[in-house]
């Protein structure tokens, strides 16, 4: 019995010692599996509700300026399809995978889009573009009628815009979605209006 004894602490603390690793492995099963659950959780919202996208450049100013960070609204696309005055995030036509921009919509699929003295023409019949600076006009002509997939997008600040005057068309896989809603900076925080024609 006595030569047992002074073995009993040393099983004591190996006991002890497979307890704390058993209890940090399952600790760390735990964290690793809510943490897989959360990046997937993330990665669906991202590819399919909403992302954020951070403005970079002066085209749709007065509206949008750089450093602005915007929530882009991917769910409402899903089912809907986007309409003229959106503003839309997309993938830009001339390079999709690495170059995002941001741009109006100003001509849907199937319509005839004409530029002409200054002025947007959509069928014929002259567009009003409330969010335009006064004075505003559109610069080259252009006359296009879009195919059935296509969407001809402007810049709000014209003469300092890369869009469907230079690039043309964006075919309705490369828009992302719908800017939402304004979050950063904090002063210029707010839901982006609707527009009606």
């Amino acid at each position: 019995m006595d030569q047992n004894q002074p073995n009993m602490p040393e099983k004591a603390d190996f006991s002890k010692t497979k307890e704390k690793v058993l209890y940090s492995a399952g600790c760390f099963y735990e964290l690793t599996k809510w943490l897989l659950v959360f990046v997937i959780f993330i990665t669906l919202i991202h590819f399919f509700v909403a992302t954020i996208f951070i403005v970079d450049g002066i085209s749709m100013e007065p509206n949008y300026h750089t450093g602005e960070y915007v929530i882009v609204d991917r769910f409402q696309y899903l089912f809907g399809k986007p309409e003229r005055g959106d503003v839309v995030v997309l993938k830009f036509p001339g390079d999709p995978e690495h170059k995002k921009y941001i741009k109006r919509v100003i001509g849907l699929p199937g319509e005839n889009i004409i530029i002409q003295d200054g002025q947007v023409f959509i069928n014929g019949k002259e567009i009003n573009e409330p969010y335009l600076p006064a004075g505003t006009e559109t610069l080259p002509n252009v006359n296009r009628t879009l195919r059935e997939d296509d969407f001809f997008l402007l810049g709000d600040n014209r003469p300092n815009s890369n869009d469907s005057r230079v690039w043309g068309v964006a075919p309705r896989r490369y828009l992302i979605g719908r800017a939402w809603v304004i979050i950063y900076p904090f002063e210029n925080f707010g839901v982006v209006k609707e527009l009606t024609y």
